[in-house]
């Protein structure tokens, strides 16, 4: 009578495929997606950062900074203004950690 070994060749293959492949999918998948989401993150920064200048330029910001982070959720985003020429309109929005700036020319 032969005991199951460790040591037996027979049927690891399937085992070998379904640990280093599947796992290895799994994870590099995982990776794809949290870069995926932080990349939509910063696209939708970047968007809301321009649309803000544009606002302001308008003499507008208050009235649409509420509807733009909605529309682009991002709750708990910050804006603050930096020094740029008079004909333009340059800011900074803030998300935890990420940065974009948004710049406009003031019309009229």
């Amino acid at each position: 009578m032969k005991l199951w070994s460790l040591k037996d060749e027979s049927g690891s293959a399937i085992l070998e495929f379904i640990v280093f492949v599947l796992v290895g999918q799994l994870l590099i998948f995982s990776g794809a997606m949290v870069t995926a989401q932080s990349l939509d993150q910063k696209v939708r920064l970047e968007l809301f950062a321009s649309q803000m200048a544009r606002a302001t330029a308008l003499g507008k910001p208050e009235a649409l900074q509420e509807v733009l982070t909605q529309d682009y959720n991002l709750e708990g985003v910050s804006v603050s203004a930096v020094p740029c020429p008079e004909k333009f309109v340059c800011l900074v929005a803030s998300l935890g950690e990420s940065r974009a700036n948004g710049v406009s020319i003031v019309s009229g």
